[in-house]
């Protein structure tokens, strides 16, 4: 008597199959942490790059590198303007000159940080050099203090997160131009 096959030994190898091609098939959170590994590994700080897009669950989302730009520029203006109230703030207490070049830098650096994200879409290029020059103004700020023997470690800490930024900005939209 012919012995009849039992109907899970057609489904298993289909079960099996599809199992493994949904396994291996990059899911959105992969390519998410792939977009922000491949930003990261270019950047000034590849560790503090990942820390920074850890911090914001918006990027664990993202999709493409117009949406992980949005979230870094975010990140950015949102920073850049607590730094400019910093500098706002010390300038009450310490009027010395390097502290006013650091808080009219700033003012520099909010800007560039805002006319880049609004020319994501429609300019990338122009956005790419807008977060060049938000790291420069913090590099003038820098030279600012440095020049007249200034230390104040809050914003030397906060001119090197405004390059952190730019680089991160920098990376994202030279992918977009």
């Amino acid at each position: 008597m012919h012995q009849m096959e039992s109907p899970i030994h057609y489904v298993l190898p289909f079960f099996f199959t599809s199992s493994f091609l949904f396994l291996s098939s990059p899911s959105p959170m992969n390519a998410s942490i792939h977009l922000v590994e491949t930003v990261c590994k270019k950047t000034i700080s590849n560790s503090e790059c990942l820390k920074v897009f850890d911090s914001d669950p918006r990027s664990s989302s993202a999709s493409n590198y117009k949406e992980l730009a949005i979230v870094a520029l975010e990140l950015a203006i949102a920073n850049a303007k607590d730094s400019q109230n910093f500098m706002n703030n010390l300038l009450n207490s310490d009027p010395r000159k390097p502290i006013k070049l650091c808080s009219y830098f700033y003012g520099g650096v909010v800007g560039s940080f805002n006319s880049a994200k609004k020319e994501i879409g429609e300019d990338p290029l122009t956005a790419n050099y807008d977060v060049k020059i938000a790291g420069d103004a913090a590099g003038y700020c820098e030279t600012a203090l440095s020049s007249e023997g200034v230390e104040v470690s809050k914003i030397s800490t906060r001119n090197h997160v405004v390059k952190l930024y730019s680089s991160i900005g920098y990376v994202i939209t030279d992918q977009l131009a």
